[in-house]
């Protein structure tokens, strides 16, 4: 279960407990907070800074861009990481380019899908015919859910 943990009216953590909730966390959660809500199946998932009108959680255009490198890797299909790996691997200035991506990826701590770089990174693999450009867009584009936003 998903928990929106709401004080002053606004999102203030995004916390998940067990489904069974054997632990009473969710009874612990709605007593030390305002509201506690279950956003488990809301679309697009509530973030951090979202307020609470008493009825409805509005995102007053908050968007945290910022996921986990596994799930920057997740919105991949198996296919395009597997086109995008062996074109690395095949050498040439185009390999090279896409295992400096993959090196930027690697020391990054987390993915800002808001970044011109990270768009600049998905425009090349559009253009080397890795990724289409509505598969890039999807993956720029798409709200992320509480799982995959960094909690860094």
């Amino acid at each position: 279960m998903i928990i929106a943990v709401v004080n002053d009216w606004v999102v203030t953590q995004i916390i998940t407990i067990p489904d069974d909730d054997q632990t009473g966390m969710y009874g612990q959660l709605a007593s030390s907070c305002q509201i506690a809500i279950d956003i488990t199946n809301a679309f697009p998932q509530p973030q951090i800074g979202w307020t609470f009108d008493g009825a409805n959680l509005n995102s007053n255009g908050i968007i945290n861009w910022k996921i986990t490198k596994l799930a920057f890797n997740d919105r991949f299909q198996m296919s395009e990481l597997a086109a995008i790996l062996t074109a690395a691997a095949s050498g040439g200035s185009e390999g090279l380019e896409l295992q400096i991506l993959q090196q930027r990826q690697n020391l990054a701590t987390y993915i800002d899908l808001s970044r011109s770089d990270t768009q600049a990174a998905l425009g090349l693999l559009v253009s080397l015919g890795l990724l289409t450009q509505s598969r890039a867009a999807i993956i720029l584009t798409t709200p992320p859910t509480a799982e995959e936003i960094y909690q860094g």
